[in-house]
């Protein structure tokens, strides 16, 4: 009889390396930096693999034209679920967050 034993395995090793993706993450702080009493979230999508942004997040619009705020960008999990949708595109994404 045959097990699923090794499917399983690669199964968790792929789970696991996509709650990793969490950790590749930038801050910027302008100004005082933000209070993290608001966040507004956008997604910024690449073509070339990352080579060419497509469209433009503006970062300051999002702030309310605010003069401290800080802005995170970063990979997080949906954007490793849409990864391999978008791979065959050579696209991708990260998410921008904006906490004034």
């Amino acid at each position: 009889m045959k097990t699923c034993l090794p499917s399983l395995r690669s199964f968790a090793a792929l789970a696991l390396l996509c709650m990793a993706t969490g950790c590749i993450s930038h801050r910027h702080v302008v100004g005082l930096g933000g209070s993290d009493t608001n966040q507004v979230h956008a997604r910024q999508y690449y073509v070339f693999f990352g080579l060419v942004p497509v469209g433009e997040v503006d970062t300051q619009r999002m702030a309310s034209n605010l003069t401290s705020y800080t802005v995170e960008t970063r990979f997080d999990f949906v954007d490793a679920l849409l990864s391999p949708f978008l791979l065959a595109l050579t696209m991708t994404t990260r998410t921008v967050i904006v906490r004034t």
